[in-house]
């Protein structure tokens, strides 16, 4: 009893006998579990109150912070973990970092209270590393955004998808295949489809050597697009960018017969197109359930090695944006 008060600050011990109990559970690298400690409190209280543990998906969204859920492959794993989460009796909540404008440190004190025990990020714009008290809470991470913050992570396997994608477009007899990628997209997925890319393309004799086109916000215009196109005459594009699809259009190029396009990631804007449809629901629900385990193994803080699970998420849809059958 005299430990568990301690440990609790309680100012029915003296100081003295706090700081030596603190020292020794600091040498046995003691950690009290938080999980045990919430239900305690509520044992203790004359009126107990209903107290369940909370998993906050920590997002992003600095354009509209009440609508995050704008981005489909974010909706998906939020949805996925959401299932999980309810289904073991935690609460689940989406938390914007973004909108808060909050230090590290508040914003862990904040979920700490709220009795957060666990800590899902989403995928986000590529900024600082998130500075949160990593102690206090179990952590995964649905991408690379904060690549220098060593967690946990769980992904949809971005090669998979990629190496998928190639045989499709060897199937159809495409020969002049070309990458089309924004820069911070490819920096979010530690550039797992670069990579896959150029490995299928260099295993296939096939197919011709074109360089991708990696760009950002302020060095794509539809100029120096068409540029490209016409220096290096592509017969299908494999992108993810939506804006890609609009500079296609505007340069006349949207048509199967000129052009094809794969996309690597299918949206709403984009069902009808050909491309991979990313189960992202799944991965959540991965997501979701290593996470809670986590938490219910008290496994707090950033690990030392650690560790990345890939979910192979990736399903084929034919669409409309290539062509249907190899030509003649």
């Amino acid at each position: 009893m005299t430990v568990s008060l301690a440990l609790r600050d309680s100012p029915n011990i003296s100081d003295a006998t706090k700081q030596r109990i603190r020292q020794v559970a600091r040498q046995l690298e003691y950690r009290p579990d938080p999980l045990v400690s919430a239900l305690m409190r509520q044992r203790r209280r004359k009126k107990p109150q209903q107290a369940r543990a909370k998993i906050a998906f920590l997002h992003d969204n600095p354009k509209d912070p009440t609508s995050w859920v704008s981005a489909n492959y974010t909706t998906g794993c939020f949805s996925g973990a959401r299932k999980i989460a309810s289904s073991r009796g935690y609460l689940f909540e989406a938390v914007n970092i973004f909108e808060r404008q909050l230090s590290g440190r508040r914003l862990s004190q904040i979920l700490w209270t709220q009795n957060v025990q666990g800590v899902l990020i989403a995928p986000m714009p590529l900024g600082p590393t998130l500075d949160l008290d990593w102690e206090k809470f179990a952590v995964v991470s649905l991408d690379y955004s904060h690549a220098a913050l060593n967690v946990h992570r769980v992904i949809d396997d971005h090669a998979a998808g990629i190496t998928a994608m190639m045989a499709q477009l060897d199937r159809l007899k495409y020969r002049r295949p070309a990458l089309v990628m924004r820069e911070s997209v490819d920096d979010r997925t530690n550039h797992q489809r670069l990579g896959a890319f150029l490995a299928q393309r260099t295993r296939k004799p096939s197919f011709a050597e074109i360089p991708p086109l990696l760009f950002d916000d302020s060095n794509l215009t539809e100029d120096k697009f068409l540029r490209w196109i016409r220096r290096h005459k592509p017969d299908v594009i494999v992108t993810g960018d939506y804006q890609v699809v609009v500079a296609l259009d505007k340069c006349g190029l949207a048509n199967r017969n000129k052009i094809g396009v794969a996309l690597y990631s299918i949206d709403s804007r984009t069902k009808s197109f050909s491309g991979l449809q990313i189960d992202a629901v799944q991965v959540g629900e991965v997501a979701g359930r290593q996470l809670i385990s986590m938490v219910e193994h008290n496994e707090r803080g950033l690990p030392t090695k650690p560790t990345t699970t890939y979910v192979d998420a990736a399903i084929w849809s034919d669409g409309s944006s290539m062509r249907e059958y190899p030509p003649a």
